[in-house]
């Protein structure tokens, strides 16, 4: 850390799995640091003890992030390092740690970034499908029409969509994605760097290979598509009525673009054809 300010907040990157991904720019932070703001102090405390970590630690986790921000300034107004750490790979990212940033950044004090392990990236890398755009969706809505939207934009644009979920949730996850994007080749990574680490990889609406198994920590990676009008700026009916489609692909185009579900889609779609005859 030669020649920078005393007082910054570094945040630091931690292993995803692998404690072998700790580098040591990342340990080096870890031991100037004054305060370590940790999502889990208990969690942390493992990996501080391997860095050899002196720091006062203390959580910083979604529920009380914005109560930390005072504790932080004052820190940094003292001159001291603060480095902000979660349970595992890149603070902010679908992680605790933004409104802390943000705070820091507003009073115009130093922000330092010790880049590392990410679940994001390393999907990316080991998916080996087209992903040179992608939208990172994080945590997805749990139901309705916030998730449909969600899926829409994506599908409009035709990039790859990369998203966390709980493995007890993948199927019913995987089954809303192939209504909304189709027959798109997917991967589910699971346990990323750790000893079970394995690609599922299989094409949205059928099976994958190897079988999933409902453990650890997942990250699903949907491939890119060419871009698709937006349905609703050509007109629903205009898509409804296009004859060179089936009624079930009609639906289908009309759902995402539109936040309808499939069904209310598809008896648009029906009605319209009866109605015709």
């Amino acid at each position: 850390m030669t020649g920078r300010r005393a007082g910054a907040l570094v945040v630091v990157a931690t292993p995803i799995g692998n404690l072998g991904d700790l580098s040591p720019r990342a340990v080096e932070a870890l031991r100037a640091a004054a305060l370590i703001l940790c999502e889990d102090t208990r969690h942390s405390r493992p990996l501080l003890d391997r860095a050899g970590a002196n720091g006062r630690a203390i959580s910083c986790h979604a529920h009380n992030e914005t109560e930390r921000v005072d504790e932080v300034l004052a820190a940094l107004e003292r001159g001291e390092r603060v480095a902000l750490v979660t349970d595992a790979g890149a603070p902010a990212v679908s992680d605790p740690g933004g409104r802390i940033v943000e705070a820091v950044a507003a009073r115009a004090l130093t922000v330092e970034v010790v880049p590392g392990p990410s679940a994001l990236v390393a999907a990316l890398m080991g998916a080996g499908l087209d992903t040179a755009r992608f939208s990172f969706l994080g945590f997805l809505p749990r139901r309705g029409r916030a998730r449909r939207a969600l899926f829409a934009d994506v599908v409009r644009a035709g990039f790859a969509a990369v998203l966390y979920e709980s493995p007890a949730r993948v199927a019913d996850t995987l089954a809303d994605l192939h209504q909304a994007f189709g027959a798109r080749r997917v991967v589910v990574a699971r346990e990323l760097t750790k000893l079970h680490e394995t690609f599922h990889r299989g094409v949205l609406g059928g099976p994958l290979s190897p079988p999933f198994v409902e453990k650890g920590e997942v990250v699903i990676v949907v491939e890119a598509a060419e871009a698709q009008a937006a349905v609703e700026e050509v007109d629903v009916a205009a898509v409804a009525r296009d004859a060179t489609l089936s009624p079930k692909e009609r639906a289908r185009r009309i759902a995402a673009a539109s936040g309808m579900t499939v069904r209310e889609a598809y008896a648009l779609v029906t009605n319209r054809d009866e109605g015709a005859r």
